[in-house]
């Protein structure tokens, strides 16, 4: 009696479900991969945005305005210099901040310029930090000029501290800038500055001003070579259990 390999049952249902389900699962894989390669290009094209604007020289916040207007998109990452008084009273804490792995708060103060305010990030506290104004790391008095880099500010965080029932808030989850101009009386930039420079220089240690940002590629290419691994790995291992599932037995004494 002659022996092959049989593959009639690749046409029973539970075969066909599974060729299904190898279909779906390597075009989504396949999908999932080209999307991280998306995100890359994309990634690529925000850190040359921001090398080129971090590379440029400072300008003052005035003659930002009047060359880019109120465009976060065109204003990030810009540096910036800004020359106003800070209003102590209005100090939040920007809460779980870290700075060389260790944890703590960002203090966010609005500074007055022209008839307007502008939050600045001045730089991290320790997390056992009290309510602001933070004892021990309160601003110069008077006049100063903070150098820094223009951020985009947050969006509105669903019932974390920016929650707009919360009150008055003291600490907060994000910089929403919406969220902060329910509690300042004068109007708000729409963005922020990370302070990286202050003169005159903060009387204390604190804050530690955080690292400007840089250019990261981020973990999208890595994925993307992940999930075309999978989709590989599921394309080239169902053929093989197929062949494994096709025995050498005779093919009337099939039990498969």
């Amino acid at each position: 009696m002659a022996h092959t390999r049989s593959y009639r049952f690749l046409a029973r249902p539970k075969w066909i479900a599974g060729h299904l389900l190898l279909a779906v699962t390597v075009v989504g894989f396949v999908n999932l991969g080209f999307w991280q390669l998306r995100r890359h290009d994309e990634r690529s094209v925000i850190n040359t945005v921001m090398s080129d604007r971090l590379a440029g020289p400072p300008m003052a916040l005035p003659e930002l305005i009047s060359s880019y207007g109120l465009d976060d998109d065109e204003l990030e990452f810009r540096r910036v210099t800004a020359r106003g008084a800070y209003l102590l009273a209005e100090e939040v804490l920007w809460q779980a901040r870290t700075l060389n792995g260790r944890s703590g708060h960002d203090v966010l103060t609005p500074l007055v310029v022209g008839g307007m305010a502008i939050v600045v990030n001045r730089g991290w506290v320790p997390i056992d930090a009290t309510d602001p104004p933070v004892s021990g790391a309160e601003p110069a008095s008077g006049s100063v000029v903070v150098t820094g880099v223009i951020r985009r500010g947050h969006g509105p965080g669903g019932l974390g501290p920016s929650n707009p029932d919360a009150g008055e808030l003291q600490r907060t989850a994000r910089v929403d800038i919406d969220r902060l101009q329910l509690q300042i009386d004068l109007d708000l930039y729409p963005f922020y500055i990370q302070l990286d420079g202050q003169q005159p220089t903060q009387p204390a240690g604190l804050p530690i001003p955080q690292l400007a940002p840089s250019p990261d590629a981020g973990p999208h290419l890595s994925y993307a070579v992940q999930w075309f691994v999978f989709a590989a790995i599921a394309a080239v291992g169902y053929p093989i259990l197929v062949w494994r599932t096709a025995s050498d037995e005779p093919v009337e004494d099939r039990r498969i």
